[in-house]
């Protein structure tokens, strides 16, 4: 029975110890070689911040998740002036993110790796 409560016990302190993935993120989408900044702040399981691709406008993380090492994000964006979401999601492993980016409702994916910048 005491081996269960401390497995229970685990279970509800391990998230509030997730990884930390403050900082700036680089890398490119997709064969097109587009350059790619994600700044991030986490704070326990929540993720905030924006993404800026080639043109340098950031866009707001609406909707950000850090559960272990899987990261999910949200991206308000748009497309030849057309509202769109971008649903990003992957694995964090130390200095790097392997991630796929998706656009919601549409037929469009792209798997990118992002590392760690210095600040």
């Amino acid at each position: 029975m005491r081996h269960w409560r401390c497995v229970l016990a685990l279970l509800v302190v391990l998230p509030l110890y997730a990884l930390d993935v403050s900082g700036k993120w680089k890398g490119q989408i997709g064969d097109s070689g587009r350059d790619v900044l994600f700044q991030l702040k986490s704070e326990g399981i929540k993720v905030t911040g924006s993404m800026s691709g080639p043109d340098g406008e950031p866009r707001p993380i609406t909707e950000g998740q850090l559960n272990g090492d899987n990261i999910s994000m949200t991206i308000t964006s748009e497309w030849q002036g057309s509202p769109l979401k971008l649903l990003v999601k992957g694995k964090v492993a130390g200095d790097q993110m392997n991630l796929t980016m998706e656009v919601e409702g549409r037929d469009w994916s792209r798997e990118f790796v992002l590392k760690k910048a210095a600040d």
